[in-house]
């Protein structure tokens, strides 16, 4: 699907290299503030990437849907995965649907890309999601959407945030 002069599409292998170097300096940009001073020196594009050439080479599972979005020669600039209520670190779902990440690069933020991802990937369905406690663009973006913070919070066991669990 296109909108515009982007395009909408499963990611391929050969975009993997774009896509983690997207994803890492997502990650730079919205959590350079929330993770310890030095985690980006420790933790480069190397290991998004790898990450990406993982998942595109998987079958995507049962109920999982997945998109990327692409700028013409800009490459990749947001991209979604939405599926089915995962547990997450211990935590039981309280949806049977969950955003299970949403991503838009920093000179896209404030387009409506965010809220056409979110749309594509949940219409207006009752879901649930994990987002960084203190990642207040994130939190405000869900609850415009009308997600509320359930009170959950886990410690991640993959990076050292502490994430809140919204529904709506």
């Amino acid at each position: 699907m296109s909108l515009g002069a982007l395009v909408w599409r499963e990611p391929r292998p050969s975009d993997a290299e774009a896509l983690g170097r997207m994803h890492q300096q997502v990650w730079v940009d919205t959590y350079s503030d929330l993770l310890p001073p030095g985690y980006f020196d420790e933790h480069g594009p190397e290991e998004r990437i790898a990450l990406w050439r993982r998942v595109i080479a998987e079958p995507l599972p049962a109920g999982v849907r997945r998109v990327t979005v692409f700028d013409g020669d800009a490459g990749p600039v947001g991209w979604c995965i939405a599926g089915p209520g995962l547990e997450h670190e211990g935590v039981r779902p309280a949806r049977t649907e969950a955003l299970w990440a949403l991503y838009v690069a920093t000179d896209h933020l404030g387009t409506g890309l965010g809220q056409q991802l979110l749309e594509w990937a949940l219409a207006d369905r009752p879901a649930e999601l994990w987002t960084a406690r203190g990642n207040e663009r994130a939190i405000s973006f869900y609850r415009r959407n009308g997600f509320v913070a359930d009170g959950t919070r886990v410690q991640d066991s993959r990076f050292p945030l502490v994430e809140l669990r919204m529904v709506r």
